[in-house]
């Protein structure tokens, strides 16, 4: 009967609030709302429940709920807002959690409860080891050993933070629309940047891809790793590289369901 359990997870990111209900290990709902900082805890809870009930669910029938932040001011507010609409206590992802992988950095608590949620999400449902990129606010990619162990991490500017930043920064550039460019010989200013931009961050994770293989094949007796692709613009990067043997838009949520299944849900 457990595998039966409803469960809510939410993901809070700096942009976006990710919020998926699982019944057993298959995502049934999915939704997202904008990160604000500036809502309270009662506004939040009626967007969720305003969301649950229009999906035909019933908040009081789920069996849990489990929660990732990087955003801290907005953490407390989601936490009472769940635990509001659903009367149940929500499970935060933080340190001292069993994730049942070893996190072999410097400092494991400067690692984001994001990175935790993707790491558990790609050794619970991939072949280690595994590579995860992750195409959000910022670019990360983290690696995963067979061990299982969060081998190590990268993080590099995001997509769109990158795009302002020329725009803001460079008179001439204008703000635009990113779209898959169909060259990289750019022939007027918004296909130089579409060019530059997607072309830059698929050669950026192809190049980190390769030293992250290399490395891990050099601790782990040669083993390839599986790489997996998410975040909210990795379709734009996909249609340009063929580093990713696998597009999981949904890993963090999966990661969050896995973790509620290891800490609450025995």
């Amino acid at each position: 009967m457990g595998e039966q359990r409803q469960i809510l997870a939410v993901d809070c990111g700096n942009t976006q609030i990710k919020l998926g209900v699982f019944r057993g290990t298959e995502l049934t709902a999915n939704f997202r709302l904008a990160t604000d900082p500036h809502k309270t805890s009662d506004e939040y809870a009626i967007l969720l429940r305003s969301l649950l009930t229009d999906e035909g669910l019933a908040p009081r029938k789920f069996d849990g709920a489990v929660l990732a932040s990087v955003v801290p001011p907005v953490q407390p507010l989601l936490v009472r807002a769940v635990s509001k609409v659903l009367g149940r206590p929500c499970l935060e992802v933080a340190a001292g959690l069993d994730t049942g992988i070893r996190v072999r950095v410097d400092n494991p608590d400067e690692v984001g409860a994001d990175l935790i949620c993707l790491a558990v999400g790609a050794a619970g449902r991939y072949p280690l080891p595994v590579i995860v990129c992750s195409f959000g606010t910022a670019t990360a990619l983290l690696a995963v050993s067979a061990a299982p162990e969060l081998a190590g991490v990268a993080i590099a500017p995001g997509i769109l933070s990158a795009v302002g930043s020329l725009s803001s920064n460079a008179a001439k550039l204008p703000q635009i629309d990113l779209a898959t460019p169909q060259t990289a010989l750019g022939r007027n200013t918004i296909e130089a940047m579409r060019a530059g931009v997607v072309f830059g961050f698929a050669g950026l994770a192809e190049r980190l891809v390769g030293e992250m293989s290399r490395e891990l094949a050099q601790a782990g007796g040669g083993a390839v790793p599986t790489v997996v692709a998410t975040g909210g613009l990795l379709n734009l990067i996909a249609k340009v590289t063929s580093v990713f043997q696998h597009y999981d838009p949904f890993l963090s949520l999966h990661g969050l369901r896995l973790l509620w299944e290891r800490n609450a849900g025995r």
